[in-house]
């Protein structure tokens, strides 16, 4: 209701008298949601602290408020909002609901020095939940200095229907405020400098008003809600940890299966290296077998005269290698004769050879006769030469002559 009167305003100040906790059945929180930034009184020190941990930015006044300054004898019903001044309603609770209550001293200020400090300021709404000295903290109030916009006031005995609200209906009357609505437990008056928000308050909240329960009361308007998500979030919360439950099994089989799978491959590796090292193994006896038959076959051929051995032989003693070496000589011998008969071939020669002198040095200490030989410069008498060589040389001359007689 109070919302739907001053949502038009923007970044309000109000005063939560009996605030209590910061959430929880709080009148305040909506509007702090949304800019709004007051002063909390709150003389129980549990909830006193509990605000200023919410709320750092705002002011909590830790007392009572009352028509006179001193001492209230505060009686302390832990965890509820049923704290109250009232020694009667303290006992009357104990003996009804069975409420413990502790008693604590508690300092008290009228509203008009503890709120002085809002003097001539605008404040948009006064809340006043003080389990029934609610006449007291309006006795205390200066109405010309402070001026909400609108007030509320519990108007029902604590934890009953009953209403009690005469006292305070008439200091508020005689200060120029109207009464415009009743919720079933606060009683709502309208300053009459903002009759214009009285419109406001002809219906009750309603579809229109969009409103959503925030799920923080400690009514039974909440108790469902609260009762039905609790509810869901247990499911929810035994379904998460079956299902974590499972998926710890399947890492755990998966663990073991994969363990299991390498050790399988170890195994499979490990018959692979050892079939091949006796694969390799084998492989070494046979060569060594062979190499012992190569050998064994090798010294038995070179036991007898054998034309292998007599080979062997000529090449230990270098008879091969001088043999060609003779074969080698005796060819160039024939080329260089041969060569010497053509002019034309043997300028070429010449001129070849005089272009590398190594090669001409080479072939004339090959082509130089043997000491007491004839010279060579003289074609028409024979060289020295050994049988093959003069077969060779008699077989050149017989096809040089019948050339020359074909050519005549």
């Amino acid at each position: 209701m109070l919302w739907r009167a001053l949502k038009h305003v923007t970044a309000g100040v109000y005063v939560d008298v009996g605030a209590q906790h910061p959430v929880v059945d709080s009148v305040s929180k909506a509007f702090y949601e949304q800019g709004w930034r007051g002063i909390h009184v709150e003389p129980v020190p549990h909830y006193a602290e509990l605000l200023r941990q919410d709320r750092p930015d705002e002011i909590v006044l830790q007392l009572a408020l009352a028509n006179r300054a001193g001492i209230l004898d505060l009686h302390v019903v832990a965890g509820t909002g049923l704290s109250t001044g009232v020694k009667a309603y303290a006992q009357s609770l104990q003996a009804t609901h069975g409420f413990a209550h502790q008693t604590i001293p508690t300092p008290m200020l009228p509203m008009s020095t503890a709120l002085a400090s809002l003097a001539g300021q605008q404040v948009h709404w006064l809340k006043i939940d003080v389990e029934g000295l609610e006449e007291d903290v309006l006795r205390g109030w200066d109405s010309k200095a402070l001026r909400p916009w609108i007030i509320l006031i519990e108007a029902t005995v604590p934890m009953s229907t009953e209403l009690r609200y005469e006292g305070a209906d008439r200091i508020l009357v005689n200060a120029g405020y109207r009464f415009v609505y009743f919720d079933g437990l606060n009683r709502f008056y309208i300053a009459a400098e903002h009759a214009e928000l009285i419109p406001a308050f002809q219906t009750p909240p309603n579809v229109f008003d969009g409103v959503q329960l925030s799920g923080f009361s400690s009514s039974a308007w909440c108790a469902h809600l609260i009762s039905s998500h609790r509810t869901e979030r247990q499911a929810d919360a035994a379904q998460l940890e079956a299902a974590r439950a499972e998926l710890a099994r399947a890492e755990n089989n998966a663990r073991a299966r994969l363990e299991e799978e390498k050790t399988r491959v170890h195994q499979a590796v490990m018959r692979a290296v050892e079939a091949e090292a006796r694969a390799s193994a084998a492989e070494v006896s046979a060569n060594h077998a062979n190499d012992r038959a190569i050998h064994a076959e090798a010294r038995a051929l070179l036991a007898g005269n054998t034309p292998l051995r007599r080979v062997a032989t000529a090449i230990a003693d270098g008879r091969i290698k001088s043999g060609i070496k003779r074969r080698i000589k005796t060819a160039l011998r024939i080329a260089a004769i041969a060569v010497a008969r053509h002019p034309a071939l043997k300028r070429s020669a010449v001129f070849a050879l005089s272009c590398i002198p190594p090669l001409r040095r080479r072939l004339q200490v090959m082509l130089a006769p043997s000491p007491g030989a004839a010279s060579t410069d003289s074609i028409e008498k024979p060289l020295p030469m050994s049988p093959d060589t003069a077969l060779v040389f008699r077989q050149l001359q017989l096809r040089q002559s019948q050339y020359r007689s074909e050519i005549a």
